[in-house]
This record gives structure tokens, C-alpha cells and sequence, in this order.
């Protein structure tokens, strides 16, 4: 079939070609390597003061699988060599969720397969990369993806081996573990666990399942975030919530990938709202046309990457108390943190994608092209990624060395070795 250019060999060299540049966009990640925020001050701290049991550790109230076993796997290399073992599994993983798109089995979404390959280059190069490279943190947003997509993937188009049936069921477990925000997909997974025979439904149920110990995790440990309060009511709680989402997706997730995160800035800070708000009414008027003219499968699909889209921008901005950036259409919006806006940016590159298979392009190669200039700009503007701020990691190891040695002599001297970004720490007990 016309657009059919999908190889094993093809995938792997996609796969490595986004891991490359990722690696480009931040390429202090090998000439300095450190680990960043939770990365030392949670997951690998948790690791070095409870090896046996810190994988199994909620933080913040959600079980983060991967980033858990990102730290149990450092544990396991010398200290110096820590943050670069970090840096390279997270791009790794990064990598493998955004070319996955690439894969036969999405084809139900986009038949032409260098379109696909298109939309995982874009993904890699065109969204905001302000601390969302190399950091396992934001790993969630990038799993949520992909688990999006084997969650609803064809029934005919699923694995055929045993083997790999078993390898989907688990990467859908371990997604579930390690992106609390998929309890947005718990109504859409029990809907495809009644219907769905055979694998699929066992991947749904899989995902269920790992939502319910997400569930405890919110239930019955600590979280460190301030939901917005209802200053002036339920009510007007609702509309705000409503209206920094449009916002916030106007600015950080259409204008940051299209324009750059500087052009997002710039038009923030016009004085007139004439600008802005034409960005937020042709939002509105795409969306609107594209669901009232697709096909009724079409149709669907595009309401459900609405639902999970907007769903998850509104709940981020409101549990995480971000509202305040994008209450006002000349607001603080494009600086909201990038990895809320990464399905909003996803859905932005799909729609856009639903848009150029309605031109005149019948070479599958013109398409590819079509959508990589459409956001061209928008790669060239945000592809170089600022370093992280420099704590050298060679100062801290000795720290830590000494630290282990008077733990297992039985006198621990606890102290606080000084991480990126001021003023976090790795706080040894």
C-alpha cells in the first residue's frame, strides 16, 4: 500500500536518530553530567538510604516505576558514573516512547508510515525541552503517550507471539506504575476491558490494576502540592480552572511548538489581547472544524485526545496550583512547566497531521515534508536547550562515599550535598 515504508531495521534507525537529537538539543548532558531535582534528591537519595525496598516508594503521592528503577539500575554503576547513567536512560526511554508512534500498529491513526516517522521527529524537536531532557521526572508524560496508544490499539493490529503479548501486558503495567495521571484512561480502560477480547483486554486490566495502587498511593501517602482553593466559590473555582486551561494550551501548547518558546513570550507580552485571543478563536475554529467534518471514527479519536489532552492540562494546573499563570490572556502562560503541556503538544502535531492528509499530497513523502515545515520554526526555536545550572558531581562523590562508609560503621553523619537547581539537595540522614 501507498505510504507503507515501515521496517524493523527503519524503526531502530528512527529510534536512534531521536535518542541523537535529544542528545543534540542538551548536549551538556555528556559534557557535564549531573542529576537534576528528583532525580538525586528523591529517587536515587531514597536508593542510597533504602536499596532494598526505595523502588517501591510512592513520592508525592504517585508510585513512579521507571524512575524508580532508573535509580535502583545507578546503584549498581560507581558513583562518578551516576548522573551519566542517568542522563542516557532517560533519553533512552524518551526516545522509545516518542518512536513508537512509528510502529504498524498505529497505522488506524495514521495510515501513511513517514508521516508517523514525521510526527516522532517534530515530537523530539519542536516542543518546550526546558527541563523535560535527560531528567527521569518528566518520563511520565512521554509513558502516558505510549501507553495511550497500546491501550487503544486494534484489536487485529496487536502483538501475534506469545512473547509479545507478554512484553505489552507488562510495559502496560509498568506505564500504569509510573504515570499516575493515565487515571484520566480508568474510564476508557474498563469500557475496553468489557469489550475487548484477547490480549487487548488483558492490557486494559493491566492498566486498571496498576491505576488502583496508584490510587492508594494518592489515598494514603503524603503529597507536598496545594490544590487551588475556591476563593469565591465552586463556581468561580471552575471557570477559572476552564480558562486557564484554554490559556494555557493556546500559549504553551500551539504557540511554544509552532513559534518557539520565545514567540509564546513575546506575544504574552503585547499590550493589546487582539493577538492572543486570535490565536485562542483559531484553536477553537480548527477543533470545531475538524470534529464536525471527519468521519465518525475520526470524530472519535479526536474527542478522546481532547479528553486526555485538556483533562490532564486542567487537573495539572489545578492540584499543582498553577492557575495563576493563565488567568489572563496576557499572563504568564508560556512559563507554565513544559512536561504539563506534552499530550496538549501531541494532539496539536496530530491535528495537524488530520489536516495535511486532507490536501492534494498524494506522495506519503510530501506529507512527511509538509508537516516538519509546519513547524519549522517552531524546532528551530526551541531545539538548543540552556545547560543545567553547574553543581559539579565529582565535588559530591567523596560526600557520599564517606557517608556510606560511616552508615555501615554504625555512625551516620547525616548532610545535605548541594544539587542543580538551587537550592535542592540530597538530604542523607
Amino acid at each position: 500500500m501507498p505510504g507503507e515504508y515501515y521496517t524493523r531495521a527503519r524503526f531502530v534507525l528512527l529510534f536512534l536518530f531521536v535518542a541523537v537529537l535529544l542528545l543534540l538539543r542538551k548536549p551538556d548532558l555528556f559534557a557535564n553530567p549531573q542529576l537534576y531535582a528528583e532525580d538525586a534528591s528523591v529517587f536515587f537519595r531514597d536508593q542510597l538510604v533504602s536499596p532494598r525496598t526505595a523502588v517501591f516508594y510512592p513520592y508525592n503521592g504517585q508510585f513512579h516505576l521507571v524512575p524508580r528503577l532508573i535509580a535502583l539500575f545507578e546503584s549498581a554503576v560507581p558513583l562518578p558514573a551516576v548522573p551519566l547513567v542517568c542522563s542516557i536512560a532517560s533519553v533512552v526511554i524518551h526516545a522509545l516512547c516518542l518512536s513508537v508512534f512509528f510502529l504498524p500498529w498505529n497505522r488506524w491513526l495514521i495510515s501513511n508510515d513517514l508521516l508517523r516517522a514525521a510526527v516522532c521527529l517534530v515530537l523530539a524537536t519542536a516542543l518546550d525541552g526546558t527541563e523535560m531532557i535527560g531528567f527521569s521526572g518528566p518520563l511520565m508524560w512521554y509513558l502516558f503517550l505510549a501507553g495511550t496508544l497500546l491501550l487503544f490499539q486494534t484489536e487485529d493490529g496487536g502483538p501475534k507471539t506469545a512473547r509479545g503479548r507478554s512484553t505489552a501486558v507488562a510495559a502496560m503495567a509498568v506505564i500504569g506504575l509510573s504515570a499516575a495521571p493515565m487515571l484520566t484512561l480508568a474510564p476508557a480502560a474498563i469500557w475496553l476491558a468489557i469489550k475487548r477480547r484477547g490480549v487487548q483486554r488483558t492490557i486494559a486490566l493491566a492498566l486498571l490494576t496498576s491505576l488502583v495502587v496508584q490510587v492508594f498511593g494518592l489515598i494514603f501517602s503524603q503529597r507536598s502540592d496545594h490544590p487551588a482553593q475556591p476563593v469565591a466559590g465552586l463556581i468561580m473555582l471552575a471557570w477559572q480552572v476552564a480558562t486557564a486551561t484554554v490559556v494555557s494550551w493556546a500559549y504553551a501548547g500551539v504557540v511554544t511548538p509552532l513559534a518557539g518558546k520565545s514567540g509564546a513570550i513575546a506575544l504574552s507580552q503585547v499590550q493589546s489581547i487582539g493577538p492572543p485571543l486570535f490565536v485562542v478563536i483559531g484553536l477553537a475554529i480548527l477543533v470545531t472544524w475538524l470534529l464536525t467534518t471527519s468521519a465518525p471514527n475520526e470524530r472519535a479519536r479526536l474527542a478522546i485526545g481532547l479528553y486526555i489532552a485538556v483533562g490532564t492540562l486542567a487537573s495539572a494546573l489545578y492540584t499543582r496550583n498553577l492557575l495563576v499563570f493563565s488567568l489572563t490572556l496576557n499572563g504568564n502562560a508560556p512559563l507554565l512547566p513544559p512536561r504539563y503541556l506534552v499530550l496538549a503538544g501531541a494532539l496539536l502535531v496530530y491535528m495537524a497531521c488530520l489536516v495535511i492528509q486532507r490536501l492534494p499530497l498524494p506522495d506519503p513523502r510530501l506529507q512527511a515534508i509538509c508537516l516538519l515545515l509546519v513547524f519549522a520554526v517552531g524546532i528551530h526555536a526551541n531545539f538548543s536547550q540552556p545547560p543545567y545550572e553547574s553543581f559539579p558531581w565529582k565535588a559530591a562523590v567523596p560526600q557520599i562515599v564517606n557517608w556510606r562508609a560511616a552508615r555501615a560503621e554504625g555512625r551516620p553523619k547525616p548532610m545535605a550535598v548541594p544539587i542543580a537547581p538551587a537550592p535542592w539537595a540530597i538530604y542523607l540522614p
